[in-house]
């Protein structure tokens, strides 16, 4: 189906709302990792941002019955998303500087190439070309050691595979859903599911390492309070409903711009804010990654 050709102003604000919401969350991370342990910030943002899903959805009217099968996809997504994906990228941030992060994460475009073409959907040979431009400029990140955050140089490589497992989980839970066609769910249904699965689990394992006890909410200053509402409010749940409107009213391939928009943000305000290096090495990689996404995402589909 056909998506509308002219763009609304309202569509507009909105595209440019998915990529500054989407496209902070890493710098509210890295922010939060001062004040909190990754997985305390990677449930509680869920839980809040899912039990807000979920009451909209039932109180809204738009919770509908799901068969088992769709029960299972979900829960199993949240698993994917939210406790690895999430899980895992919080882990990275306290090793890997935000824009870094976010630009690694973008290679899930080209990860789900190869998904689709291991489930039998043969790419075309520009999807394989930006794959493999894509894995190079990946390669040249992972083997950059001094790109660390400054003084945890040494855990390099240990945040750099919680970002791989961060990225892979996180696209393979977006490939799963796709495969089963389990996506024809209201939004806040899905995402309620998703988030609350993943953040509980997340929590047992926090309360496992004992990662809690460390956190007295009295302490916390209110920046911290306040980059937190901001990453469970704006960068979960407003940058999911601007998604889901984005993906109704646009062209698939110019919603999917946020994944080469967004590390480019993230890298600008890494720097800006956090004082994050922008070096040569990290600038001509990133660059690689973006244009390997924009050679896929750009790509004209075969059928109408």
């Amino acid at each position: 189906m056909n998506k509308k050709e002219s763009v609304s102003l309202v569509t507009l604000l909105a595209l440019g709302g998915l990529y500054l919401s989407w496209g902070s969350t890493f710098l509210s991370v890295r922010i939060l990792l001062d004040y909190l342990p990754p997985l305390v910030i990677s449930f509680s943002r869920n839980l809040v941002a899912g039990g807000l899903f979920l009451a909209w959805s039932v109180l809204g009217g738009h919770w509908k019955k799901l068969s088992f099968e769709h029960w299972k996809v979900h829960l199993l997504a949240g698993v994917l998303l939210i406790t690895l994906g999430n899980g895992c990228m919080a882990l990275a941030g306290l090793t890997i500087p935000s824009g870094l992060s976010s630009v690694f994460m973008a290679f899930g475009p080209l990860l789900l190439v190869v998904f689709f073409w291991v489930a039998g959907r043969k790419p075309s040979n520009r999807k394989l070309i930006g794959t493999l431009v894509g894995f190079v400029g990946i390669v040249l990140l992972a083997s950059q050691k001094n790109l660390a955050i400054p003084g945890r140089e040494i855990d390099f490589y240990q945040g750099m595979g919680f970002l791989l497992v961060a990225v892979v989980a996180w696209n393979l839970g977006v490939f799963y859903i796709q495969f089963m066609k389990a996506n024809t769910y209201h939004f806040t249904q899905v995402c309620g599911i998703q988030m609350t699965t993943g953040g509980l689990i997340l929590l047992v394992i926090a309360l496992f390492r004992g990662d809690t006890q460390s956190v007295d909410l009295a302490e916390l200053p209110l920046k911290a309070i306040y980059v937190f509402a901001y990453l469970a409010l704006i960068g979960s749940m407003v940058g999911f409903g601007f998604f889901a409107y984005l993906s109704k009213v646009l062209d698939a391939t110019l919603v999917s711009t946020y994944t080469y928009v967004n590390p480019i943000i993230a890298l600008f305000l890494g720097n800006i804010i956090l004082g994050e290096s922008l070096s040569s090495i990290l600038l001509f990689a990133s660059s690689l990654i973006l244009f390997a996404v924009l050679l896929i995402t750009t790509e004209k589909s075969s059928t109408s």
